[in-house]
């Protein structure tokens, strides 16, 4: 706990941020869509779209028609999942490949601690932020949707389900940040590095659902595995979601250990 509150203090200014941007994106979206007659406007908006493009936003787009399809949306905009990618990456980043650069690290790890329990701890940190920012867009969410529509139990265990989505989603990213961070030496180049790579799965997850020559990558691209639009409705798995990102992260996380574990620090 105390390396979590040593995490927390040195990035607390974007996490509280973070948590209050994505609370108000949530509300202020079930706000505008139980004010305004927005089935029409999605209408007539998707009409508009050229043929591919209306297969990639159609279903987002179609998902506004409704209260629940908008909170199930509002998890899945690029404004959420742009601050969930910096938390990931920013995290691991700075605590490690930015604490060698500094020569920060030198002096932490003289201290009594195993080197794959700090690594552990960094990373059980970083989950647990994560985690605090999901928290507060569901809680956003349930609470709007109570204020300006209706909210059922079966709405609220399909949300739950969606915000673990996403946090399962993005504790692999910061697994992927945690990884290359073992390998680096300065914490610029690592988190570009993950966030180049994790920019390119999302626009060729993109690119997969216009083009079906490219529909074969699907099933590699973690983006497959989050789809709150379609857990809303049914047609995707959460089990599968789960055991899938759940796979990566502990695959990512122990090929973290043995690298930090062996690594020299200079």
């Amino acid at each position: 706990m105390t390396y979590a509150g040593f995490v927390w203090k040195n990035n607390r200014g974007f996490l509280v941020f973070a948590l209050v941007v994505v609370a108000l994106f949530q509300f202020l979206l079930l706000r505008v869509v139980t004010s305004f007659d927005i089935p029409p406007i999605m209408q007539s908006a998707l009409q508009g779209m050229p043929e591919a493009v209306r297969k990639v936003v159609g279903q987002d787009a179609l998902s506004m028609l409704t209260v629940q399809g908008a909170a199930a949306f509002g998890f899945n905009h690029p404004l959420v999942l742009v601050i969930m990618a910096i938390a990931a990456i920013m995290i691991p980043a700075r605590h490690i490949a930015g604490e060698v650069e500094n020569g920060t690290l030198e002096l932490l790890l003289s201290l009594p601690i195993e080197r794959v329990t700090l690594l552990l701890k960094l990373f059980a940190a970083t989950a647990l932020f994560l985690l605090l920012i999901v928290v507060a867009a569901l809680a956003s969410s349930l609470g709007s949707i109570s204020l300006f529509n209706q909210l059922s139990a079966d709405t609220a265990l399909r949300l739950a389900g969606i915000a673990c989505n996403l946090w399962l989603l993005f504790t692999c990213v910061a697994s992927l940040a945690l990884l290359l961070s073992t390998f680096g030496r300065e914490a610029n180049k690592v988190a570009l590095r993950a966030a180049g790579i994790v920019l390119v799965f999302y626009l060729l997850h993109f690119l997969s659902s216009m083009w079906d020559t490219l529909a074969f990558t699907q099933p590699f691209n973690v983006f497959t595995y989050f789809q709150p639009t379609a857990l809303m409705s049914g047609e995707r798995s959460l089990e599968l979601n789960t055991a899938v990102l759940a796979v990566l992260i502990v695959t990512l996380v122990a090929g973290s250990a043995f690298q930090f574990n062996r690594r020299d620090i200079p």
